[in-house]
């Protein structure tokens, strides 16, 4: 519910009420308008077709207009956003740049304000509107920290050195992909080193967007270090004060990207026989389901299933909505140096080709 600005309202609504008299008129609602009657008086309220803006026309003697207050009140005005998100052609990357704009608009700026008022013989009019300038301002900036990846500083969940594994380094490693009927997505937005905005971070793995239980699988042998079978998923008040401290830090703590919103997760150690010179953890995030027998300790064959796809972590998923299932992939990479997420800073040109050809069906 987008809050109103009651103090000013009340003086001008007052203005208007008491101190205005006319005779009895009917008015006749419009599309898209909702009224409530007084004997033969209704007050109407109108929205303009991009929802930016906002009429009430009170018929003067009208005692009350707190039904349509109400209406006015319970509108719930983020959804003038998604005209911005028209093009986006990906529906769940659409999803989480709204969720960053509203995260990143200043308060009030989704809040009906009195922006002027008319009196006319029979009736008067109070104009509303939101912060037009304010939310495409930061409109604008979303669009821009997602269509460049070096538009937002690279802040990984580890501490790193500058000097992160090159792509040539792993020409010779090969990997099973962790999900049937599937392949690396090719939209930069899903790969690593895509911004996340709306938790003021970098994406470190790979989305692979798969149907809500779709077998996941182990990309290499390993063992199991980490297997959240007692995952509670968190409420979406809390997920949400969580992702305004990371607007205050500028950046994603690493116990709340780690412990939270990666939702329900496994960790898989490949040692150091995967990649030479580097000891190997894979993750596994957003699962739906962990099989029983997967345990800290337990050793693990390449493809073998280890848990089923979800939406844990998610916005979706705090809402109890079962929309946004995906398996979200990391391979993390350590040398006596730093830690390191595969493909850190890598451009798109490079990177996606290596990540094609590194993945295999079987």
């Amino acid at each position: 519910m987008i809050k109103f600005q009651q103090s000013i309202s009340i003086v001008v609504l007052y203005v208007f009420i008491s101190c205005t008299s006319s005779p009895n008129i009917s008015t006749q609602s419009k599309n898209n308008t909702v009224g409530e009657s007084s004997i033969n008086k209704i007050s109407i309220l109108t929205y303009s077709e991009d929802g930016l803006s906002a009429t009430i026309t009170i018929p003067k003697g009208l005692n009350s207009i707190e039904q349509t207050l109400h209406q006015l009140l319970k509108k719930d005005n983020s959804q003038v956003i998604d005209q911005y998100l028209d093009g986006v052609i990906d529906k769940s990357i659409a999803s989480e740049m709204k969720e960053a704009i509203i995260n990143s608009l200043p308060e009030g700026a989704l809040e009906f304000r009195i922006n002027n008022f008319s009196s006319k013989p029979t009736s008067n009019i109070l104009y509303l509107e939101l912060d037009k300038n304010q939310i495409e301002e930061t409109v604008f900036n979303i669009f821009k920290k997602y269509s460049s990846s070096e538009s937002i500083p690279i802040l990984p969940l580890f501490s790193v050195s500058t000097n992160p594994p090159t792509l040539n380094e792993l020409k010779n490693v090969t990997l099973l992909i962790p999900c049937l009927d599937t392949k690396v997505p090719d939209q930069q937005l899903l790969l690593p080193n895509a911004p996340r905005a709306y938790r003021n971070g970098t994406h470190r793995g790979i989305d692979f967007y798969v149907n809500w239980g779709s077998s996941v699988r182990a990309v290499a042998d390993g063992v199991i270090i980490r297997a959240d079978h007692n995952y509670q998923e968190m409420s979406a008040d809390f997920r949400l004060d969580l992702l305004n401290d990371t607007k205050i830090l500028g950046r994603t703590p690493s116990d709340v990207f780690e412990h939270l919103l990666l939702g329900q997760a496994i960790y898989i150690d490949h040692g150091f026989d995967l990649v030479s010179g580097y000891r190997v953890v894979t993750i596994y995030a957003h699962l739906s389901h962990i099989r029983s027998d997967i345990q800290i300790g337990t050793i693990v064959k390449r493809g073998q299933e280890i848990g089923k796809s979800g939406n844990s972590g998610t916005k979706d998923s705090t809402l109890k909505k079962k929309t946004g299932a995906h398996l979200h992939w990391e391979m993390i990479l350590q040398n006596k140096d730093g830690e390191y997420y595969l493909g850190q800073g890598e451009e798109y040109d490079f990177l996606y080709p290596f990540l094609k050809n590194l993945f295999v069906d079987k």
